[in-house]
């Protein structure tokens, strides 16, 4: 579970990177924005749907049966040595909050007599039941029981042509082992799932609020209230399940109080209503300095011609107030001066795209403002800005995507997982201006599935 809070973490900040950087090449300055406190609480649903390879769980449980066929097995009632093995390897099976194991045992039976050492082999398959059940609390139990056995081949012993009683030798054995494998795998379970101390542990994570690098310019708060557990579906090659932390991400221009979490863990239930996909909602600092980075990287030093008549563009700075974002740039050409260009942003959630409307266009020459000429109002001047403060949200998305599946690659290569992560969408719920810089609340929806080969590594997360 740590591990997968640490990389949503990098996720979250790569992304807001990508959104507001993807496309500077300069590092000239502008005007600085002011600072502002900022508390944004959010309510975050974070779905890890999980995928058991069956092959990985039998593994675990066949070490296990391994150990327990170590034991003694003797019946001292009838002065019998008796040592069980499994020839073949068991088959596990998940469903619900069941789990099913059948076991192919051999039996070897030995009983010294003042004549001679007699033996006897048998074979036996016994399936066992495990009902596993979490309560509010993250505690955790489990009751496995003999759900059937048939005999294969019973063990036959006989001493001067009387038979020794094979039944109630049988029904003995049957007793004794099943308690036995009952009780081991009740114990097997518990150990690979150390689930209060492992969640605590991961709940450390929340205890401290983190500290966001730019261009986010925020401190984080997680404050995980519930997490659900759906019943394991099954699978011819996997069990499937899924994982979903409900609880409030809290975004702050400062530090805030920590609350640790760890002492009191989060409730936990079980439900059938977890979605597939997360929903994370983050807040997005974009400086007007990082926007006129990009317009300075296209139009610093472009000129533009129209109808024998042309202007270049230099020195470009970005900024905004409350409620225009301005872009002034000096002009040489057939005209020497000022230019200014502004308008209010809008958001067009149809194109997941950012733009300006009621655009106005002013001149400044010798320090009289009037309204620019024609050629440069509704011509190729106009058109280029436009179509430079037109910023896409979908476009980002998929270079957000390119480098979460980048970084993935080494994420699974370290931990030897498979992990997915699929960016569904990303809008702007909402956005407002302050002097230098437009804070946008971006709504993201992702789909995060893990693939765990080996049963034994599910504490790792």
């Amino acid at each position: 579970m740590q591990k997968i809070v640490d990389f949503l973490r990098f996720y979250g900040i790569a992304f807001l990177t990508v959104i507001a950087l993807s496309h500077c090449k300069s590092n000239k300055e502008v005007v600085q924005p002011t600072s502002s406190i900022m508390v944004k609480n959010f309510q975050t649903d974070l779905t890890i749907n999980y995928r058991l390879d069956k092959s990985g769980i039998t593994d675990t449980f066949n070490n296990a049966l391994t150990e327990i066929f170590k034991q003694n097995f003797d019946i001292p009632d009838y002065d019998i040595k008796m040592t069980l093995s499994n020839p073949q390897s068991a088959s596990v099976e998940i469903e619900g909050s069941n789990i099913l194991v059948v076991i192919p045992i051999q039996i070897y039976v030995e009983k010294k007599t003042f004549i001679s050492k007699l033996s006897a082999h048998g074979n036996l398959e016994m399936s066992f039941t495990s009902a596993i059940d979490v309560d509010s609390l993250w505690n955790l139990s489990t009751s496995t029981k003999l759900a059937y056995h048939r005999w294969l081949e019973k063990p036959k012993l006989s001493i001067l042509g009387m038979n020794i009683p094979i039944e109630t030798i049988a029904n003995t054995i049957l007793s004794k082992s099943k308690t036995v494998i009952e009780t081991s795998i009740d114990q097997s379970i518990k150990e690979n799932f150390a689930l209060k101390a492992k969640m605590r542990d991961n709940m450390k994570m929340f205890d401290q609020p983190i500290k966001l690098d730019d261009p986010i310019d925020a401190w984080l708060n997680i404050n995980p209230t519930e997490f659900r557990i759906s019943k394991v579906i099954n699978k011819k090659i996997s069990a499937l399940g899924k994982i979903q932390m409900k609880g409030v991400t809290t975004f702050s221009s400062y530090k805030p109080v920590a609350k640790p979490v760890t002492s009191v863990l989060p409730k936990v239930f079980w439900s059938d209503q977890i979605p597939d996909s997360s929903v994370f909602r983050i807040v997005a600092d974009i400086k007007t300095m990082d926007i006129n980075k990009i317009l300075k990287a296209n139009l610093d030093g472009k000129t533009f011609t129209e109808s024998g008549k042309s202007m270049t563009l230099s020195n470009i700075v970005t900024n905004c107030d409350y409620e225009k974002l301005r872009v002034v740039a000096d002009v040489a050409g057939t005209v020497n001066g000022t230019i200014i260009f502004q308008g209010k942003p809008k958001y067009d959630s149809r194109t997941n795209e950012f733009y300006l409307t009621n655009i106005d266009i002013s001149l400044k020459t010798k320090n009289i403002i009037h309204k620019a000429a024609a050629w440069i109002a509704e011509g190729k001047i106009r058109k280029e800005l436009e179509k430079q403060l037109r910023f896409s949200i979908n476009q980002t998305l998929r270079e957000a995507q390119q480098s979460i599946d980048l970084q993935l690659k080494e994420f699974n290569t370290k931990y030897n997982i498979e992990m997915k992560i699929g960016i569904g969408s990303a809008d702007i719920e909402n956005f407002e201006l302050k002097p230098g810089q437009i804070e946008a609340i971006v709504k993201s929806k992702f789909y995060l599935e893990i693939r765990i080969k080996d049963f034994s590594k599910f504490n790792n997360f």
